[in-house]
Order: structure tokens, then C-alpha cells, then sequence
């Protein structure tokens, strides 16, 4: 209550926005994580069944679900970077050096995570008060995680091996290897005219 009373404009918008997004965020993890059980689950029943190419299918589900979580967990660090130094931040017109990955990845963030319009406040806040100037601070793991992107062939027969072992089956990948390969080779290949 004095925070709101001692502290500037920003320092409460900042803690506000802060705490809301790690509310959200908390709430979009279990979310998350029951998808991500489900989809294992589904997985590891269509491999028991012999149904390895639609295991194969949604394992790219499933390992875009786990880069977004990260990207949920990633998100929640910087916001608990930035509570612990906001007394700093809000102390300096320049932004702190332990801040700048965090800040800038909330800010990079905000356009590509809907999910949380908290961090679009955020952005907002943190370009009036330091400009663009701390794009190049952007966790560059963070990025790649959140652009669009097909795994390839090998991650996702990993992810298979692995659940498989988890759930206690032994699986062999060369069958489905082989028609991928096929698949691929047949794509490949021109027909004669």
C-alpha cells in the first residue's frame, strides 16, 4: 500500500504488471503441462498400438508445446529478474545491466505472446521510459523458441525413443525410419517423361 504512495508511477505500474503476468503465466503453465501430459500419453498409446506414423505425426505437437512452455518459464524468470531490481530500475533513467536481457525479452515477447497482454502493458512501459535501445539484448534462445519452426525428422524419432522408454516399451525406430525415408525419397524422385 505505501508502494503506491512513496514510489514512482512506474515502479507501480512495473510491480503490477509484473505480479499479474506471473499470475497468468503460473495459470498458462498447468494449462500447458496437462496438454503436454495428454499429448505423451496419446503418444505412447499409438506406438503400443503399432501406429507409428501418427505417433510420428504429433510429436511436432508436442515439441511445440514444450519450446512454448519454455517460453512460458523463460518469461517468468525475466519477470522475477526484473522485481528483484526494480528498486534500481526505478532509481535510474538508464536501464540496469542485470535488466537488459530480461527487459528486452519481454519486450521482443509481447509481440508474439498473446496469451499474455500483461507483457504488451509491459512493453509499453519500459519503451517510454528507455526507448528501443535494448533490442540487441534479446535472449537470442528465446527467439528462436518462439519463431515458427519444424523439427527436424531426428528430433521428433527422439522424443518417440524417449517415450517409449518412459512408459516402460521397447521400440524400435528403423520401420518408421524407413517409410519417412521412402516418403522423402519419393518426393525426390522424377518421374520419367
Amino acid at each position: 500500500m505505501l508502494d503506491g504512495l512513496l514510489k514512482s508511477k512506474f515502479y507501480s505500474r512495473c510491480k503490477s504488471d509484473i505480479k499479474q503476468t506471473r499470475a497468468r503465466v503460473e495459470l498458462i503453465k498447468k494449462k500447458r503441462n496437462a496438454m503436454q501430459k495428454y499429448l505423451r500419453n496419446d503418444i505412447a498409446d499409438l506406438l503400443k498400438n503399432g501406429l507409428d506414423y501418427n505417433a510420428y505425426g504429433r510429436a511436432e505437437g508436442l515439441l511445440n508445446e514444450l519450446d512454448r512452455s519454455s517460453c512460458f518459464e523463460f518469461v517468468d524468470q525475466c519477470c522475477v529478474t526484473i522485481a528483484n531490481n526494480l528498486g534500481t530500475m526505478d532509481k535510474q533513467r538508464e536501464c540496469p545491466q542485470e535488466c537488459r536481457e530480461a527487459v528486452a525479452s519481454l519486450m521482443f515477447g509481447a509481440a508474439i505472446l498473446a496469451e499474455l497482454p500483461e507483457l504488451r502493458q509491459l512493453r509499453t512501459l519500459f519503451s517510454e521510459r528507455y526507448t528501443n535501445a535494448l533490442e540487441f539484448y534479446v535472449d537470442k534462445q528465446f527467439m528462436e523458441k518462439l519463431k515458427p519452426s519444424r523439427p527436424s525428422k531426428e528430433t521428433k524419432l527422439q522424443l518417440l525413443q524417449e517415450i517409449a522408454a518412459g512408459s516402460g516399451m521397447e521400440w524400435s525406430s528403423k520401420a518408421l525410419e524407413n517409410q519417412l525415408f521412402h516418403e522423402t525419397a519419393g518426393k525426390k524422385v522424377r518421374p520419367a517423361e
